[in-house]
């Protein structure tokens, strides 16, 4: 029924992260900065003004984007990472992130100029 693969994983920094992704045509956006049951920022620091400040120092000059909608991001969250995100000219994303149970796809109201940001 699946299809089980080894792939070798390598350690790689966020800037040859970025520098891979980059040269190849893609973008780096921080997935669900936020998310209190992943690995997220949220681990280090609750504050968003302190994960802004993680961010800007350590990640900025290596992603081009935030997730800032997140199945497990509150309004709050999503508002400060939208703020964030324009001030720095970061692309803007969100998604629901279907990596527990139960699967929550679908279950973000995300508008439509976030999806037009990707046009070219």
């Amino acid at each position: 029924d699946g299809v089980e693969c080894d792939v070798p994983k390598y350690p790689l920094s966020l800037a040859e992260a970025s520098e891979l992704i980059r040269n190849a045509g893609g973008i780096l956006v921080h997935a669900h900065p936020n998310d209190p049951n992943g690995t997220s920022l949220v681990s280090i620091t609750p504050d968003l003004d302190e994960q802004a400040r993680i961010i800007k120092e350590y990640m900025l000059d290596y992603i081009d984007g935030v997730e800032c909608w997140h199945s497990r991001h509150d309004a709050k969250t999503t508002a400060f990472y939208i703020k964030f995100a324009k001030k720095h000219g970061l692309v803007i994303t969100g998604g629901s992130d279907c990596h527990q149970k139960p699967l929550l796809m679908g279950t973000l109201d995300i508008p439509d100029w976030v999806a037009e940001q990707f046009r070219h």
